[in-house]
């Protein structure tokens, strides 16, 4: 039996998000930003024809499998680079980026699953001064973009993929065998890229380091998102690490929207969760209960979009409080089998042997549900506390009730 499977990232710019004097360009026109990739991967030759991306790293891998063992395996693919177009005036300059070899390390046997790895960029279209530590001291050279994305092929005939490292700037996407977009690069930092973007900070230099990455939204929260994204008509918030969001208040009448950088949920004081660019925090579906539990904080430097709530459709933000509110309802369910086996793992009596860390003994038997909507509810993986409901009721409020509480 012969099993395939494919893995594909996408590299492109969102809006505002190059820093400084290097973004005066993409403000006058002359350059341009991207507009996010869809849902579904496309065509890779139209985007990059297109100008619409910067490069794409696509891995394909097979394995053959007799009697449950694999007998043979191998891979194809690599990585292309797109072009960058500047315009002055009615003219355009189209500068093609200069890709360095695919970097593709042997195969990986392990048991019943083969890892398969590849590293793919190289220096985008348009050069860029740089500062460097020796005579002239500046340099005019294209830097260097490009990802290392991993994909873990089972005899079952099941796949993973991931970006296992990346450069830090531009974001990065990831598709996975089907074409679904699985998950983003969460953090882009443009002045620390152009600085350290020498090869030798590369996987072809032996440096190269991991990337935050966060799991995508469901599709109304991504839609949503991507639409307050590309019309740039909101202003911008820092909030520095280590903060917590409730340090830069969010009006009743205002909806922010998570541009870069990774946020942590914490319930009662304790880390529940890690959010990422396109969470969507609307105070209106927040209700007092989650107020008094749930603490948003800054993993990293964060930068988020703040618009009037008014200029947003009404039923986009009830769609989007409804995927909130379906994730919350799986983290729940997945947070009371643990305590429930631990419950019963620890019940007191004859030969009783407490498991686990010691400080779950500590833990109380949390009472009832009460959904934490909006701006709890914004991550790839939800996160509930509990209070009161009525008996019976063993699942949390809908997204649209909260929103009308």
């Amino acid at each position: 039996m012969r099993y395939e499977a494919t893995a594909t990232c996408l590299s492109w710019i969102p809006p505002t998000a190059v820093e400084g004097v290097f973004g005066l360009p993409f403000g006058l026109g002359v350059a341009h930003y991207d507009q996010p990739p869809p849902d579904e991967l496309p065509d890779v030759e139209v985007l990059l024809s297109a100008d619409a991306i910067r490069f794409a790293n696509q891995l394909h891998a097979w394995i053959e499998v007799q009697d449950g063992q694999i007998t043979a395996h191998g891979m194809s693919g690599g990585g292309r680079l797109g072009s960058t177009t500047v315009r002055l005036r009615s003219r355009g300059l189209t500068f093609a980026g200069v890709a360095l070899p695919d970097l593709t390390p042997p195969p990986q046997v392990q048991g019943d699953r083969v890892r398969f790895t590849q590293t793919a960029g190289g220096h985008t279209g348009a050069p860029v001064p740089r500062a460097v530590s020796h005579p002239p001291f500046w340099q005019l050279t294209a830097p260097i973009a490009w990802s290392t994305i991993v994909l873990t092929l089972g005899s079952d005939g099941a796949s993973t993929a991931e970006i296992a490292a990346a450069s830090r700037f531009p974001r990065h996407y990831l598709y996975d065998s089907a074409g679904r977009l699985t998950h983003k690069s969460a953090m882009i930092r443009f002045k620390d890229w152009i600085r350290g973007s020498a090869q030798h900070g590369t996987p072809w230099g032996g440096g190269g380091e991991p990337v935050p990455v966060t799991a995508v939204k469901g599709p109304a929260e991504r839609s949503l998102a991507d639409t307050i994204l590309v019309s740039g008509n909101y202003r911008q918030q820092d909030l520095p690490e280590g903060a917590r969001l409730r340090d830069r208040p969010i009006a009743d009448t205002e909806v922010h929207l998570l541009l870069d950088g990774l946020l942590l949920i914490e319930i009662d004081q304790q880390p529940a969760l890690e959010v990422g660019p396109g969470a969507i925090f609307d105070p209106a579906t927040r209700p007092q209960y989650s107020k008094e539990h749930a603490t948003i904080r800054a993993l990293t430097p964060c930068r988020l979009a703040v618009l009037p709530r008014d200029q947003l459709d009404s039923q986009a933000l009830l769609d989007s409080a409804a995927e909130q509110a379906s994730r919350l309802n799986a983290y729940l369910e997945n947070r009371d089998r643990r305590q429930s086996l631990y419950l019963v793992v620890n019940k007191p009596g004859p030969g009783h042997r407490r498991l686990g860390p010691p400080g779950l003994d500590a833990l109380r038997t949390p009472p009832p549900p009460t959904e934490l909507a909006g701006q709890d509810a914004a991550g790839s993986r939800p996160c509930v506390h509990r209070g009161p409901r009525s008996p019976g009721d063993h699942r949390a409020q809908r997204g649209d009730a909260a929103l009308d509480s």
